[in-house]
């Protein structure tokens, strides 16, 4: 008989064991429900706000001080006003006859200017021309117009190579590289153009457009180059 009881008892400790479960199954849901409440609850205020900044970009709008909104912005975008600089300065090479001297490439997003030493400098030196200083002179008016919107403008130099890799030739080379696009920096900057935007490097003979081989080659290598990147609309 005792044993009996024993069992009995045993069965129905066991039978309650699912309120423990059932209640833990509850807490859990209360807690889901709980975390998702307060995952729903927004600031309106923001959500107003996010919608009307999407609504501007979407349709070009203007927002004034006090949060109305104006008309349609009509104002170019920077990739278009590089487009313009581009431009101008194609009608500036064709009107002064420097298509020789001056050759200019767009990607889109940025544009180049392939300026040969021949119209910048002295031979073998650093020091400006005085007639390359109005063609620098166009260059940073027209740059100036849209500084703005102009991420960088790195100025590179370039030599040629003449075949002579010894260690006194090859350090001069890499030096004048340099020399000669800190001498139009340093000019574009005289003329107004603003530092904080540009960068200088040096290539020395190791980054020719034509063949080495050549006196026509080697006048095509020697240059300075000027890229502008316009920053993104």
């Amino acid at each position: 008989m005792r044993k009996r009881m024993m069992d009995t008892d045993g069965e129905k400790d066991n039978s309650d064991r699912w309120l423990l479960t059932y209640s833990d199954m509850i807490t859990l849901l209360l807690a889901l429900f709980i975390i998702m409440y307060g995952m729903s609850s927004v600031d309106t205020v923001k959500v107003k706000q996010m919608s009307q900044g999407l609504e501007q970009v979407l349709n070009h709008t203007s927002q004034t001080a006090d949060g109305s909104t104006g008309g349609t912005v009509t104002g170019i975008q920077p990739a278009d006003n590089l487009e313009k600089v581009y431009k101008a300065l194609q009608n500036y090479i064709s009107d002064n006859n420097l298509g020789q001297m001056i050759d200019l490439s767009s990607t889109g997003s940025s544009v180049t200017i392939h300026l040969k030493d021949a119209m910048l400098f002295s031979p073998n030196t650093a020091v400006l021309l005085p007639e390359s200083k109005p063609v620098i002179q166009e260059i940073s008016s027209s740059l100036q117009s849209i500084y703005t919107d102009i991420n960088h403008i790195t100025i590179t130099g370039n030599t040629a190579d003449l075949g002579n890799r010894d260690p006194a030739n090859e350090a001069d080379s890499w030096q004048l590289s340099v020399d000669r696009a800190v001498s139009v920096l340093n000019q574009m900057t005289a003329m107004g153009l603003e530092a904080d935007k540009m960068s200088i490097e040096g290539n020395s003979h190791y980054n020719p457009i034509a063949s080495n081989d050549t006196e026509s080659g080697r006048a095509q290598n020697r240059r300075v180059e000027i890229t502008i990147t316009g920053r993104a609309n």
